[in-house]
């Protein structure tokens, strides 16, 4: 039985998306470590979610009733790993969506491993973007070391791996491991603190 669940977001719409093939190299690294995890992928080219409005507060919307399997999903995980393409120097509004969609506790105080990735040289604008204004109302944990995975189509593609995929893969096994570690300690703290119906938006 499995420690702890990660949910992997994915944040492109693409058919061939280059964050959702990182998000399954992810999903194969967690799933052969040693760290006792269980994933479960988001895929949000898959879900569809609606743009967010206020039917989401209604009691029996169906923009309600649409979001609670996923809502329901995301509350079981403990941390996530959410990967983000650069779409013109943004990040992608499905993306903003989606994290728009999670005021009712789905990934507060749940600790976060923040991916962008880029066709070229950039991928630094969406982590500014989302650790300034993708946590407000909720509370998602950004852990403090991101990755960015630049001229994406040329990693994790060769056998054997290139030195480069080899030293991008550690870093990413570290980053990880650490979130997976700072999602089992901090449940307990979040279990005896956490007072969403009190505080449910961010200042």
């Amino acid at each position: 039985m499995s420690d702890v669940k990660i949910g992997i977001i994915i944040g492109s719409i693409r058919k061939k998306s280059q964050s959702d093939r990182i998000g399954k190299y992810i999903s194969e690294l967690l799933k052969n470590s040693n760290l006792s995890v269980e994933v479960d992928y988001f895929s949000l080219r898959d879900l569809e979610v609606p743009l967010w409005n206020e039917e989401k507060w209604e009691s029996g919307s169906d923009l309600k009733k649409f979001w609670k399997p996923i809502s329901d999903r995301l509350k079981s995980c403990q941390g996530f790993v959410v990967i983000s393409p650069e779409w013109a120097g943004m990040v992608p509004p499905h993306l903003k969506n989606f994290l728009l969609m999670c005021d009712g506790g789905e990934l507060a105080h749940k600790p976060a491993q923040l991916i962008a990735v880029s066709s070229g040289t950039g991928g630094a604008y969406p982590v500014a973007e989302l650790r300034m204004s993708g946590y407000k109302n909720n509370f998602l944990w950004w852990m403090p070391d991101h990755m960015i995975l630049r001229q994406v189509e040329s990693l994790f593609t060769s056998t054997p791996p290139t030195d480069l995929d080899s030293r991008l893969t550690a870093r990413l096994n570290y980053g990880l491991e650490f979130m997976i570690e700072t999602a089992k300690a901090v449940v307990p703290v979040r279990e005896k603190v956490q007072n969403l119906k009190l505080y449910k938006n961010g200042m």
